[in-house]
């Protein structure tokens, strides 16, 4: 295990009273106090995030994959790491923190939480298929080759190809990271795996962003980020449980999460508990449900892994989708599909009333890359679409597009040079909480939520 150089500037610091924040800078290595906290701004992880620990040894941090047995101790530039802890040997990386060297990323999901703590201008390498971002600055980057781009478009697919690729990268800039996924070289020198998307929850995996966090010591501003994102999620599922509280289970709105893969059949959500996907989340969290695929019905394939896939014919898939208030297309192809099934899909009410979704309200790739920068506004949206959402917001719909009624959606444009060095910030992302003042000040709060829901429960099943 080799242990980078770190080259920054030097912040002095003669003892534990004059650190307040976590520094943005070296220290200077003589005024270095064995007695110092140097990260008073620590990062804890919600109570459901399974996957993911920072601990905090006053010059140095341990952050913990737990899914993919892989720990990285990152000590303050300045200082010197623990000699007892780098002899262990099982630390994966061992660098000096704020992280100035650079970083690779090999999946689009990467790129969100870096924008989210404006630092675009850390990355300075993409391994992948550029036509997949949807980061507008991130393209600019790209199209400027300030960003470089390692990609084969005549071999995409070709491992070999791509792991040299990356090898090359490192040779030449030996201090930098390459942040990696679930099936990403994890045991590769200079490598740091990232298992944000086996959380069960929406903020666990949102959590993780205290992992890029913890890289540049910007844990006072990834708790601020958090804090203020799960406030907005916390309203949206109070404003649903307000105007849902008198409806009976059966009587919940009903979702059709769904597409059809060609030459295959329909796959359909399965929701057995409200944590085995994040879409049985959004609709647990906004009063609605997921329409199952009962046990035993359909067929199923496997692609040479172990995993299953279910999927269902037109005939079943009529039966049990017919009665959906609202279905989610999760693909791109509902115009062709629907073309080609109009006599079968005519027969649905979410396709006669028109309540058809896509997930390009963003474009075709954002759904796969900013979203996961705003869990709480796609649930914002869900509730909207399902009528439990505050009657008295102005929220527009953002990620889910109406396969009827609406073009196809837009991740929109940099504004250059101004936004470059600028955190993302998502649209629409604002909840109104429903308060029983609003309703009347002459009756309690528990008429005033009655009121409320009985309005609510007649305009969600309204068709």
């Amino acid at each position: 295990m080799k242990l980078p150089i770190a080259v920054t500037l030097l912040l002095p610091l003669v003892s534990s009273e004059t650190v307040l924040e976590n520094p943005q800078e070296c220290i200077v290595p003589a005024d270095y106090n064995a007695d110092t906290d140097f990260f008073p701004e620590k990062f804890v992880p919600h109570e459901t995030t399974d996957f993911i620990t920072v601990t905090y040894h006053k010059s140095y941090k341990i952050v913990t994959n737990k899914f993919q047995d892989k720990s990285y101790l990152l000590y303050q530039c300045g200082t010197e790491p623990p000699a007892d802890e780098v002899d262990s040997g099982k630390h994966h990386l061992v660098l000096p923190v704020p992280h100035t060297a650079g970083i690779a990323i090999t999946q689009t999901t990467q790129i969100p939480p870096m924008e989210l703590l404006a630092k675009r201008s850390a990355i300075d390498a993409y391994i992948g298929n550029p036509a997949l971002v949807s980061s507008p600055c991130l393209n600019h980057l790209m199209d400027e080759e300030t960003v470089q781009l390692i990609h084969f478009p005549d071999d995409p697919y070709n491992s070999t190809l791509t792991d040299q690729g990356a090898a090359d990268y490192l040779a030449e800039n030996p201090d930098a990271i390459v942040f990696t996924g679930l099936t990403g070289n994890k045991d590769a020198e200079g490598y740091m795996a990232i298992a944000a998307s086996q959380e069960r929850t929406a903020v666990a995996t949102f959590d993780w962003l205290g992992m890029y966090a913890a890289l540049f010591n910007l844990e006072g501003m990834v708790n601020q980020i958090i804090a203020d994102t799960e406030s907005r999620y916390k309203c949206s599922a109070e404003n649903a449980a307000a105007l849902t509280a008198d409806i009976k289970q059966e009587d919940k709105h009903k979702i059709l999460w769904a597409n059809y893969i060609g030459g295959t059949g329909w796959s359909m959500g399965s929701c057995p508990t409200w944590d085995t996907a994040y879409y049985c989340e959004y609709a647990q969290h906004c009063g609605a449900e997921i329409i199952n695929r009962p046990e035993g019905m359909g067929f199923s394939k496997q692609y040479g892994s172990p995993t299953v896939y279910w999927y269902v014919t037109d005939e079943e898939f009529l039966e049990l989708g017919k009665d959906a208030e609202t279905w989610i297309y999760t693909g791109q192809t509902f115009d062709s599909v629907y073309e080609d099934k109009k006599e079968t899909l005519d027969q649905f009410k979410s396709v006669q009333n028109k309540k058809v979704y896509d997930i390009q309200g963003q474009g075709p790739h954002g759904w796969f890359e900013q979203r996961l920068a705003e869990y709480d506004v796609v649930a914002l949206d869900m509730c909207t679409l399902v009528g439990t959402g505050n009657p008295d917001s102005m929220h527009q719909n953002r990620w889910f597009r109406n396969c009827f009624d609406e073009a196809i959606g837009s991740s929109g444009s940099c504004d250059i040079p101004n936004e470059l060095d600028l955190a993302y910030v998502p649209a629409q992302a604002v909840c109104t909480p429903i308060k029983a003042a609003d309703v009347s000040n002459a009756v309690d709060d528990s008429n005033a939520v009655i009121e409320i829901d009985s309005d609510a429960a007649d305009d969600s099943n309204a068709v």
